[in-house]
């Protein structure tokens, strides 16, 4: 933004915690986040529930419903603006070849040439020129900010449609005249990663083609607008959403038939697993921190086989990424060990061997998850696993690894296909024990990186603080209905 940005403050009573946590010490309230884009168009989530109702039947309106939903789709956008540091707005982009994509290029490129035709009649006509620079006005406009009231008069004033009106009556409109003042304002609006397309439209000469730059890089600027204004509201919007998201919810219960059913399965499975480890005299309020660890740490994962908890919607996505995280780290923290794990003759590690052995995997494996897919890539990761030992070997003046060897730790490497590989479940289970303390911690207190995964504290970090984060907010948002639940019949 120019001199024109605009912050407005405003506070708000809100109780969010946001937990950090150390590790060896690192700080992981603000590390590594998945960064995820959003686009214009906000995916709700869809929550199933029984046609056989828990709750007596009832009916509701279509208005009721759509209040419902409009409350959901509110509460998770304030969700995303409040728990991701990355969240914008972005143009969305149709599928190529695309029945809607289709539509849409067809409907645009009639307006254009339509637009055109009329300019080439004698004498020229100017109908659709006129909503042209309505639309551009108002756009214009909308970019501004409340206190921007003198740009916000000479926008008015300079694209005056009433006068526009007598010019075209009179023959005198002169289109050039317009394009020149509004790239001239849109470039003093412009973020500075769009100076380029401002230089483009400059450039142009042909009048429909220049108004359509014009119209598209608006597009752009208003997206640009809305992810200024998300910024600088984030700590407002932080500050307001547990107590926010909490009113939305109910909102969504009202109309829904027992609108908590998969939550309710959910803690009561981790429910049962919790009971044989408590003592006699434990009651099922104090039960309610463990079990809920658990069924967090159920999240991470996941294998489909229950339906998806309707207090974690808006977060299944992010829950998702982090489930193919943690498996990236399992399988590349697998590789790592099981490749350096065997005398291979190397007199010392060189400083950036371990690295390098890391990224070179890390690049090879790509986003491979499955058994089928690493059936695919592991071979090549043996393969190049053994070429940077090789050429480590090679700098110290020392006999590259034999064929045994070289088989030895290919073939070690391909066991990783396997999910229930030793080495593998020994690394799951060291992840999976730390994450369960990062998010057990009532307060930030150090929490060593688990044994032999120093490689990843990185990795490792990003993926606990985002966990504890997500954890952290949801916790604070469904404490009561959590509460309620766990309670049920003990």
């Amino acid at each position: 933004m120019s001199d024109e940005s605009y912050a407005k403050g405003s506070t708000c009573d809100g109780d969010r915690n946001s937990k950090k946590e150390v590790t060896e010490p690192v700080d992981i309230s603000n590390a590594g986040s998945l960064h995820t884009k959003y686009t214009t168009n906000l995916m709700l989530p869809v929550i199933e529930y029984s046609l056989v109702s828990a709750s007596p039947p009832g009916f509701v309106s279509l208005e009721e419903i759509m209040k419902a939903a409009n409350s959901v789709s509110r509460m998770a956008l304030a969700h995303d603006i409040a728990v991701d540091d990355d969240f914008q707005l972005e143009k969305v982009d149709l599928p190529s070849g695309s029945i809607q994509k289709t539509i849409k290029d067809i409907a645009h490129q009639a307006f254009w040439d339509l637009l055109k035709e009329e300019f080439e009649d004698e004498p020229p006509r100017y109908d659709r020129a006129l909503t042209l620079l309505e639309e551009i006005k108002e756009w214009l406009l909308s970019l501004l900010l409340p206190h921007q009231t003198r740009t916000q008069q000479e926008i008015k004033d300079k694209l005056d449609i009433e006068l526009i009106r007598q010019q075209i009556a009179a023959g005198t409109l002169d289109l050039h005249s317009y394009s020149q003042y509004i790239i001239s304002l849109m470039a003093r609006l412009c973020a500075p990663g769009r100076d380029d397309k401002i230089r483009e439209l400059t450039a142009m000469k042909d009048v429909v083609a220049l108004y359509k730059g014009i119209f598209e890089t608006l597009e752009l600027m208003r997206i640009d607008m809305a992810n200024f204004t998300i910024r600088m509201s984030r700590p407002h919007i932080a500050a307001c959403s547990i107590e926010y998201e909490r009113s939305k919810f109910e909102d969504y219960l009202k109309i829904t038939p027992d609108g908590l059913r998969n939550t309710r399965s959910w803690l009561h499975r981790n429910r049962k697993e919790n009971q044989p480890s408590a003592s006699p005299g434990s009651n099922a309020a104090q039960m309610i921190p463990s079990v809920l660890v658990d069924a967090f740490m159920e999240l991470l994962s996941w294998d489909g086989s229950h339906p998806w908890p309707e207090t974690v919607a808006v977060d299944e996505q992010r829950f998702s990424e982090m489930r193919q995280k943690l498996k990236g780290i399992q399988i590349l923290s697998s590789i790592v060990l099981v490749s350096l794990n065997r005398d291979v003759g190397l007199q010392q590690l060189p400083p950036d061997f371990r690295n390098n052995v890391k990224d070179h995997a890390a690049i090879i494996l790509g986003d491979a998850r499955s058994t089928e897919e690493l059936e695919t890539v592991l071979p090549n990761v043996g393969r190049q696993v053994v070429e940077d030992i090789n050429k480590a070997l090679k700098s110290q003046d020392a006999s590259e690894l034999s064929e045994e060897n070289k088989k030895l730790i290919i073939a070690e490497i391909w066991a990783l296909r396997h999910p229930d590989n030793r080495v593998m479940e020994i690394i799951h289970s060291r992840l999976m024990d730390f994450l369960k303390q990062v998010i057990s911690n009532e307060v930030a207190r150090p929490t060593q990186i688990p044994m032999g995964l120093s490689l990843f504290k990185s990795e490792i970090a990003g993926l606990a603080g985002r966990f504890a984060r997500l954890v952290s907010h949801n916790r604070a948002v469904f404490a009561q209905h959590y509460a309620n639940i766990i309670q049920e019949g003990a």
